[in-house]
């Protein structure tokens, strides 16, 4: 009887091994026909026609695929079909993985009779326009398929003897358009000559037919079309750089940063040193720069090439200073800095390397 047994169970055997290999090749061909999770998100965002939708479905797989490229992308196309307004994308970013970076350049230099009547600011403005060339181009050079992007811009169209629109796009670089490469082959030796045979032209253009620099009507008419806002594609760095004597003074106009007949009043807070001390006193008796309808959350600010007239050195740079700050921190710009015109060219090199490649 113990015999039949056991050969009952040894003539089970291959029943056993048939079946465990059956269930193995069952489990194979599930896993390997089952759709992934990947394939899953991908399903449900067809079926998501609003934003909140499509944030359930990052929401659900986002662990796992927090890495995926490809779920990413196609998290940030379907919001880029939607109809959203600028608050219901800036609230889409801000539970997104920060998209790739780039920068986003606007150089305004002041072509007022300052280029005349201080000695050798043409020269000194040169240097700084070729510094921010090289920064920008050491700083972009390593990437690929980026938006960075360069434009000089000025205050007045009129300027330049009115021949700025001419050169204007000889002024405008932008990768946007370079793709599949890396940037390496897009700054050439000829793209650095035309930038400075450009910058050539249009200080040659402004000697002697100097409008007034009115950065007031710059920023109220123009700086907000040459601003980037973020996408769910690129994350702009937006910096402004000026480069002036820091007096705001229209031609024809009362002046802006009002100095002349408040001597009284500021130049014993500057003789001081106190800047706080000094925008308060703007403040107080409603001196300010008026503010501007426009966004700089997303904004830095670098005010260069600031040099004091004879009547007003060692006071006026500090109300200069402070005019310039209350007015730009005002309209909530992300950083501002503002700098004397410095002698040594070593020193501006690296106040302009260091603004453009900061975070």
């Amino acid at each position: 009887m113990e015999n039949f047994k056991k050969k009952k169970k040894k003539d089970r055997k291959p029943l056993f091994i048939l079946f465990a290999f059956f269930a193995v090749f069952v489990l194979f061909i599930y896993l390997i026909s089952r759709p992934s999770p990947e394939e899953d998100a991908k399903r449900e965002l067809l079926a998501a026609y609003r934003k909140d939708d499509v944030k359930q479905v990052w929401e659900k797989y986002k662990i796992g695929l927090h890495d995926n490229e490809s779920f990413l992308l196609a998290i940030r196309t379907k919001l880029n079909t939607l109809a959203l307004s600028d608050a219901e994308i800036k609230d889409c970013l801000s539970w997104l993985p920060p998209a790739p970076e780039s920068l986003n350049i606007i150089v305004v230099p002041d072509l007022s009779n300052r280029i005349d009547k201080i000695p050798g600011q043409i020269d000194s403005d040169k240097k700084t326009m070729e510094a921010i060339w090289n920064a920008f181009e050491s700083t972009c050079k390593l990437k690929k398929d980026s938006h960075d992007r360069l434009i000089v811009d000025v205050t007045d169209k009129h300027q330049a003897g009115g021949e700025f629109e001419k050169i204007a796009n000889n002024l405008r670089f932008d990768l946007s358009n370079h793709k599949g490469k890396t940037n390496r082959l897009y700054f050439t030796q000829q793209l650095s000559n035309q930038y400075k045979q450009a910058v050539n032209t249009m200080y040659a253009s402004a000697k002697g037919k100097e409008l007034g620099a009115d950065y007031y009507r710059y920023f109220r008419q123009y700086l907000e079309s040459n601003l980037k806002k973020p996408n769910f594609f690129t994350k702009y760095k937006n910096k402004v750089i000026i480069l002036t004597d820091g007096y705001i003074e229209p031609q024809d106009e009362k002046a802006y940063t009002k100095l002349y007949g408040y001597e009284k009043i500021l130049y014993p807070v500057a003789k001081k040193g106190d800047l706080k001390d000094m925008i308060n006193k703007i403040n107080k008796y409603d001196l300010n720069i008026p503010s501007v309808n426009i966004d700089l959350s997303d904004t830095e600010i670098l005010v260069c090439e600031v040099t004091e007239r004879k009547p007003g050195e060692g006071k006026d740079s500090l109300i200069l200073e402070a005019y310039w700050k209350d007015w730009l921190n005002r309209m909530a710009a992300k950083k501002v800095l503002f700098y004397e015109r410095q002698k040594a060219s070593a020193a501006t090199i690296e106040t302009i390397k260091k603004f453009i490649s900061s975070s």
